[in-house]
């Protein structure tokens, strides 16, 4: 038996083919992965290529922050296994897996970012975390020790920083990324790196604020752009590839 997980983003759709644990103890996701891959939303049937060449799983959980539209095709793309069982489509709980809602309306919390706090909380165990997720938005929640989600921030993710420069402005260029020592040479490097830093001082600033009440804080930095973010990072930070894909290995291990 195998867990199939899927990440439906504002962008990207992102899947794993995960191992169960062995036993009931501790298991981590980035240990079982056995097949990973992504494609654009506007392209989810492009997935069965992928998705033939994986057994039946024994298990389906998805997170969907899309909205309705992706459904169909998600399910559509899911029939090339007759047998398989039902997709768990998880939502924000005021409890699980060891991690607590605040939200008056627990609901109201987007299942991505409940995802990732329940990867996170598997990473860290029983001590604070900056939980940074860097996709389309770039997400930034606080989870205590004990496993409270106390709240967070959430800003425009860095590729929406940038093309709004770009499209809002008669004259600056279009990024195309990268970075150079001050003066940067040109304009798209300029505004690529500005971006990056305006990133970069946003997690600063929340890890320093949530520091004087957690002085064990962790910083796990996951997402698209977590990998340009993190060398503009003065603080200690730990990267996982897919935070809301580990959430969901320990959602499917807790359903049984």
């Amino acid at each position: 038996m195998s867990y199939l997980l899927i990440d439906i983003g504002n962008t990207f759709l992102k899947w794993g083919t995960y191992s169960p644990p062995a036993s009931q103890g501790r298991a981590l996701a980035q240990d079982k992965m056995l097949a990973f891959g992504r494609v654009m939303l506007e392209e989810v049937s492009m997935v069965t290529k992928e998705w033939r060449r994986q057994p039946t799983p024994g298990a389906i959980v998805i997170s969907n922050v899309a909205g309705t539209g992706v459904v169909n095709p998600t399910l559509r793309s899911l029939e090339i296994w007759p047998d398989a069982p039902e997709p768990h489509w998880i939502t924000s709980r005021p409890e699980q897996c060891g991690v607590k809602n605040g939200y008056l309306n627990p609901a109201a919390l987007g299942c991505d970012r409940w995802a990732a706090m329940i990867g996170a909380r598997a990473l860290v165990g029983e001590r604070p975390a900056l939980v940074v997720v860097c996709g389309t938005a770039t997400t930034m929640d606080l989870l205590t020790g004990d496993g409270q989600f106390l709240g967070g921030g959430i800003m425009p993710g860095l590729g929406l920083m940038v093309r709004a420069l770009h499209q809002n402005t008669a004259t600056l260029p279009d990024a195309q990324g990268g970075d150079a020592p001050p003066p940067p040479p040109r304009g798209g490097d300029a505004i690529a790196s500005g971006c990056a830093h305006a990133q970069a001082g946003a997690v600063e600033r929340l890890y320093y604020l949530h520091k004087r009440n957690h002085p064990d804080l962790r910083c796990i930095l996951s997402g698209g752009a977590a990998r340009t973010l993190g060398p503009r990072l003065t603080i200690e930070f730990t990267y996982h590839e897919n935070l809301v894909l580990e959430g969901l290995y320990q959602i499917a291990s807790s359903l049984g």
